[in-house]
């Protein structure tokens, strides 16, 4: 083929979502770090020690350990973890959110700032269906900047807790995109696709949501607020962004960098799109901006090698499954990115870290 039909024929599949190669292969830098202790929880402790979802850390600099607040898909509390070169280190303090039973199904942490943002999923139980209230919350408490953490009263609440009390759920409920997706009686999958949000991103005062469902048609969102307005201070307004993402993916978390955002792009809910090997596991990469009434095509950094990843289930716990949902950074080179992954079923999160040229 003569150069210049080539350099069309390229452009072409790029314009319309269909890259000429998949993202190089990316296995971990080694083995699964070590987790000192491992989180401590007074219920269920290995189900929940099993279910860590989101990490917040706060901006890179040169003290080690660094403290960041992580957080689960079981129960209403985060705790600290201290990152310390190859181990991460589960702190005892109890961070409550949702006192109780309560069930916020937190599945996406952020920092900005001394500001830490953690958000429910909004969506309905996995399974019956069944509306689940305690998820439909964003809370954002302030940390110590040298420190790292809040300051908490006897109950282990953050003295200044604040709940956007519910205002997220009106924006999915009113948007003109994501209203159908939003409401009671939704489930999960096929075919009500309900609203599941499991990233969640913040930068100079702005709060990035990713979906992971609803992810139709390889489509799947970014709802984007200003955190002030969502937390009651002015008119809050959604700013809603679509990828194409490939057949059968959903976002699963996201993070702020220089260039823009990460995202981490993994299974939707459909469960045929969950059997091992099934859908891989991505990291791509947006600018953060684009047009909202078009489908940006995402640059694809890696795809992660996870073969070799052998799950770790905590004693008593469940069978263990390799399910990246959580990134954080560990160095911004000049030409990669050196990311902390954690996953959703592996014993305090199988932390891995990976090396992703830019």
């Amino acid at each position: 083929m003569p150069s210049v039909l080539l350099a069309s024929a390229l452009a072409l599949s790029w314009l319309h979502g269909t890259a000429a190669a998949d993202p190089r292969r990316v296995a971990p830098e080694g083995p699964v770090w070590t987790a000192d202790g491992g989180f401590q929880f007074d219920s269920k402790p290995n189900k929940k020690r099993e279910s860590l979802s989101g990490i917040a850390c706060p901006a890179l600099s040169a003290a080690t350990p660094r403290l960041c607040v992580a957080v689960f898909d079981e129960g209403g509390e985060a705790r600290y973890v201290a990152v310390d070169h190859d181990r991460i280190i589960p702190q005892p303090e109890k961070i409550v959110l949702l006192p109780g039973n309560k069930e916020l199904d937190g599945e996406g942490a952020a920092c900005d700032g001394d500001t830490v943002y953690v958000t429910g999923s909004h969506s309905p139980k996995r399974g019956d269906c069944a509306v689940n209230p305690d998820g439909r919350h964003v809370f954002r408490f302030k940390v110590d900047g040298s420190t790292g953490r809040a300051a908490l009263d006897p109950t282990g609440k953050p003295v200044d807790l604040e709940d956007d009390g519910g205002n997220l759920w009106n924006l999915l409920k009113t948007n003109n995109v994501l209203s159908q997706f939003a409401g009671d009686g939704k489930c999960l999958g096929s075919p009500h696709y309900a609203v599941n949000i499991e990233g969640l991103a913040a930068r100079s005062g702005v709060l990035y949501f990713g979906l992971r469902e609803p992810a139709v048609d390889q489509t799947a969102y970014v709802l984007t607020v200003r955190a002030d307005a969502l937390f009651g201070q002015g008119t809050a307004n959604a700013e809603i962004y679509k990828f194409d993402v490939g057949k059968g993916r959903g976002i699963r978390d996201l993070l702020a960098v220089p260039e823009g955002i990460l995202i981490l792009l993994g299974p939707d809910d459909e469960k045929e799109n969950n059997e091992p090997g099934k859908v891989s596991w991505r990291i791509a990469v947006w600018n953060g901006s684009g047009p909202q009434n078009q489908t940006i095509n995402l640059n694809p950094l890696a795809e992660l090698d996870l073969r070799n990843v052998k799950p770790k289930p905590c004693d008593g716990g469940n069978k263990g499954d390799v399910k990246p949902e959580a990134v954080t950074m560990l160095e911004n080179g000049s030409n990669f990115y050196r990311l902390l992954i954690l996953s959703d079923g592996m014993c305090n999160g199988g932390p891995m870290s990976f090396k992703v040229q830019k």
